[in-house]
């Protein structure tokens, strides 16, 4: 069987961090919000035992069982006692280390697949294995947005009107930023200020645009100045509001309609030319996308193709 879906990308439009938890993890609040940028994912589900393969053709380096696509494939196979062969074939939009959850969000497509494949009910299981898998793959798995607290498997949804939002990626490699280190320069500069964070809010209820923020910023930045001067571009095309996407170094910025977002996109674009920095334009999306009986990509008849 071969089944296909979307693996949306996701901005934190609050992320706000509470103290060190025995566990290693720290205490999360934050509001996750699915994009219409996405992977395409393909997965094939064989009746014959075999191994599980996955291949990122336009990112080779992400081919092979590290990939948290392969990761998921083998949770699921291990929780549900499934031996057959999977193969996994991932076109990439969202690009990689980039605070997107692009890796998480393609686990969670596995998974979605894969239960369909094997008429997999039992959400809580399903969950499970997500949150074995990665922190923000529960979330994915759940879609739509939604507040998330502990590791960010404690979600609720959230009523959020669309938004609209322009995306810079500077893809020079020196400018990538593992979560661990964000969360880690987190830790010292807390340790090195006034002690421990405060207790974080039981909710902060329905998103309002004074609610945008992370914690998880100022250390980056204070580390990585070329993500103040892209924040900067993006207030002076506009935008209503400018932040740091999870543990960057993606910067975000939104704005009042689509138009004027494209708007600030077009103007970005020749800003940025030659300086390996990329703009996207974004929206917020409300729907998980569909898991659909594989067709060709190139097929406009696709609905994967058609719709996020």
């Amino acid at each position: 069987m071969r089944l296909a879906t979307l693996a949306p990308a996701k901005v934190n439009l609050v992320l706000r961090v509470g103290p060190l938890r025995e566990d290693g993890y720290h205490e999360l609040l934050t509001l996750f919000a699915p994009l219409d940028l996405a992977d395409r994912v393909d997965v094939a589900l064989s009746a014959r035992a075999g191994p599980v393969r996955c291949r990122v053709p336009a990112r080779p380096d992400l081919d092979g069982p590290s990939n948290l696509a392969a990761r998921a494939a083998e949770a699921f196979r291990a929780r549900f006692a499934v031996r057959g062969a999977v193969s996994i074939h991932i076109a990439k939009r969202i690009p990689v280390v980039a605070g997107l959850g692009g890796g998480s969000s393609d686990a969670a497509a596995v998974l979605r697949c894969l239960a369909r494949a094997c008429r997999v009910a039992d959400r809580a299981a399903l969950a499970e294995v997500a949150l074995s898998v990665g922190s923000d793959v529960p979330f994915f798995l759940a879609g739509g947005a939604a507040w998330a607290r502990g590791r960010g498997e404690r979600l609720s949804p959230a009523a959020l009107p669309e938004q609209h939002l322009v995306l810079l990626y500077p893809e020079d490699p020196s400018l990538a930023i593992h979560a661990g280190d964000a969360f880690r320069w987190l830790d010292d500069s807390r340790a090195a200020g006034p002690g421990e964070p405060a207790a974080l809010p039981r909710s902060l209820g329905r998103f309002r645009p004074s609610l945008l923020g992370n914690d998880l910023e100022p250390p980056c930045l204070a580390r990585f100045p070329a993500l103040t001067t892209l924040m900067g571009r993006l207030a002076g095309v506009g935008a209503a509001a400018v932040m740091m996407s999870g543990s960057g170094p993606t910067v975000f910025g939104r704005f009042a309609s689509r138009a004027e977002a494209e708007g600030a996109a077009r103007r970005l674009t020749k800003e940025v030319r030659g300086s390996r920095v990329k703009v996207v334009l974004a929206r917020t999306v409300r729907r998980q996308p569909r898991v659909t009986s594989w067709r060709s990509p190139r097929s406009a008849s696709s609905p994967s193709t058609r719709r996020s």
